[in-house]
C-alpha cells in the first residue's frame, strides 16, 4: 500500500517511453485513478505513479501532466525522478 509522496510533471508519452504501458489503464473501483504504473525500487519498495481524480483524456492528452507519486517513504520521489530524468516535487 502506498501513499502520496510527491509529484512529477511529464507527458503520458514520456512516461511510457521509459516505463512502458501502465500496469492499470482503466478506472479504479472508486473511480479516482484511471492510469497507474506499479514499480519497485532497488530495495523492493513499492512505488506507484498515477493520475488522481482526472479524466483519462486529461492525463493522456499529450501535454505535460502533474502525476502523483506514491510510495512507502519519500525515496519514491527520488526514484521516479531518476527514472524519468525529471525534477519532482515533494507533497
Amino acid at each position: 500500500m502506498t501513499s502520496l509522496q510527491g509529484y512529477v510533471t511529464a507527458s503520458f508519452d514520456e512516461i511510457t517511453a521509459v516505463l512502458g504501458h501502465p500496469t492499470y489503464d482503466g478506472p479504479s473501483a472508486d473511480g479516482k485513478v484511471n492510469t497507474e504504473w506499479e514499480l519497485f525500487d532497488e530495495e523492493g519498495g513499492q512505488v506507484t505513479l498515477y493520475d488522481w481524480k482526472s479524466t483519462c483524456s486529461a492525463a493522456r492528452c499529450g501535454e505535460p501532466y502533474r502525476w502523483h507519486i506514491g510510495g512507502t517513504n519519500r525515496w519514491a520521489v527520488e526514484f521516479v525522478s531518476s527514472l524519468l530524468n525529471k525534477d519532482a516535487d515533494y507533497a
